[in-house]
């Protein structure tokens, strides 16, 4: 389990590494519109791709048993779902440029439909290195990529594609994944198909697809709404708080995610062991989350000021809603994995249910308010749904408060001396002519340092914690 995790996190390392030069670099040289368009299309692929998948990945992972029937026929499931949505997106890509009101769209969802074919072809072949721990080859996959891709979007923005800065690096990743897991994986498909084994796959995943449907409206409701009413600049400028917001955590918990899923399946049937490590997963995850999400939080203004150009000022008060979201995020990442592991993904479904209704209530109310009312109605829908989430885990797991807040009371309180340091910095320093990079650079420091010194002389914690229970020493 530990090899598992370092490798993934070296993959997702150099993904948050190359985002951060993204953005430091593209912002500079895109327009917040052009992220908008991306964002657009980024909502109508993300609800392909569930209908591509349809949760069969997941469900080769799960498997006690996996038998050649079984991954054949969900092989063939994804080839011919992936036809299909190719062929629909491309089919419907005029239609959705109108209903958007953004004509530049239509060209890209032409190319971006390419991408399913591609992928649908080796979805099982990832599922397959994963479910054998070969997390090592794809994590130099995933560099690669990473890199190459990274080059092209800054090659092809400083030629002036605009928009295009971003799909062709996706087109170039999508293939290259699909080239390389296709002779690399071991995994070769027969032509077998299984009517049992596919019944037998839709009580698995018939609820998580499901789940993951409506989960979608939550994600990606925001940008709908923002997109149809606001326009693709301010979509794009909320778009770049919300990426700020969300990727160091996202990347963390796909790396746990991911690690997790395989080993709480392997003690599925020992609740008192699934509770064990699920309780210790949400501390490692906010020894993480919380200080990097404080610190964004009470730097905003410093960071957008020196880090992004002066056409994404509106990205720092975006931000302070935005920002405790992610620790609400981070901690509700688990969740799929864990309930996937017990098989429950019903649970999993009513669940998704109430908590996308909550955002959809929240983002319709703060859109009146414009794209920061967008943000304020996110992060009240998100405090209600954590609660939520919270009380129904502890029923499905049998579980009461106290480990929770035994496994969270060391990342809460450090992080809260973290701000205040924070706070007191900030206050100090505007008082010098420093210049402001050299000023973020000192309170970024202040703050690591004074959360490092709590947390570990107060508490006598380090994060390496989720790496030891990920590990099974924890």
């Amino acid at each position: 389990m530990m090899h598992s995790v370092r490798w993934l996190s070296v993959a997702q390392a150099s993904k948050v590494l190359g985002q951060l030069v993204s953005v430091v670099v593209l912002s500079r040289l895109l327009p917040p519109s052009a992220y908008g368009v991306m964002a657009l299309a980024g909502v109508v692929l993300t609800f392909a791709s569930l209908l591509r998948d349809m949760g069969t990945g997941a469900a080769i992972i799960q498997r006690k048993t996996l038998t050649p029937a079984l991954a054949d026929t969900v092989f063939w499931l994804n080839v011919g779902l992936g036809l299909t949505l190719g062929l629909a997106l491309a089919a419907s890509a005029y239609a959705i440029s109108v209903f958007f009101k953004e004509p530049e769209l239509f060209p890209v969802m032409l190319l971006l439909s390419i991408g399913f074919p591609l992928g649908a072809t080796t979805a099982v072949h990832q599922a397959w290195m994963e479910r054998h721990a070969r997390f090592r080859e794809l994590a130099i996959l995933d560099v690669f990529t990473q890199v190459t891709g990274l080059c092209l979007s800054v090659a092809c923005a400083l030629a002036g594609w605009g928009v295009y800065s971003f799909v062709v690096p996706t087109l170039f990743t999508i293939g290259t994944n699909s080239v390389w897991l296709w002779f690399k994986s071991g995994f070769k498909p027969g032509r077998q198909w299984s009517r049992d084994e596919f019944k037998s796959l839709w009580g698995f995943s018939g609820s998580l697809t499901a789940f993951n449907f409506i989960n979608y409206f939550a994600r990606n409701a925001d940008s709908m709404i923002i997109g149809r009413l606001l326009g693709t600049g301010p979509l794009g400028q909320y778009g770049m708080a919300y990426k700020l917001m969300l990727f160091p955590v996202q990347h963390m918990s796909w790396v746990v995610g991911r690690a997790l899923l395989p080993r709480l399946s392997g003690i599925q049937d020992d609740l008192a062991a699934v509770r064990e490590v699920y309780f210790k997963v949400l501390g490692g995850i906010s020894l993480l989350s919380m200080p990097i999400m404080v610190g964004l939080w009470a730097l905003r203004e410093p960071f957008v000021s020196v880090v992004l150009d002066p056409k994404w000022a509106i990205v720092a008060p975006l931000l302070g809603w935005l920002a405790p979201v992610g620790i609400m995020q981070s901690l509700m990442s688990t969740i799929g994995s864990t309930l996937t592991s017990q098989g429950r993904t019903a649970a999993l479904l009513y669940l998704g249910i109430f908590n996308t209704a909550t955002v959809l209530v929240g983002f319709v109310m703060g859109a009146q308010y414009g794209v920061v009312g967008v943000a304020a109605g996110y992060f009240i829908a998100n405090l209600l749904n954590f609660v939520a989430t919270i009380v129904c885990m502890g029923h499905w797991l049998q579980a009461t408060p106290g480990p929770l807040w035994r496994q969270l009371k060391a990342p809460v309180l450090s992080s809260v001396a973290m701000a205040l340091a924070l706070w007191g910095g900030i206050v100090a320093l505007g008082h010098t002519s420093l210049p402001p990079s050299l000023q973020l650079g000192m309170l970024i420091a202040l703050g690591a340092a004074v959360y490092l010194v709590v947390l570990g002389g107060v508490f006598g914690q380090s994060p390496r914690v989720l790496l030891n229970t990920l590990k099974g020493k924890a």
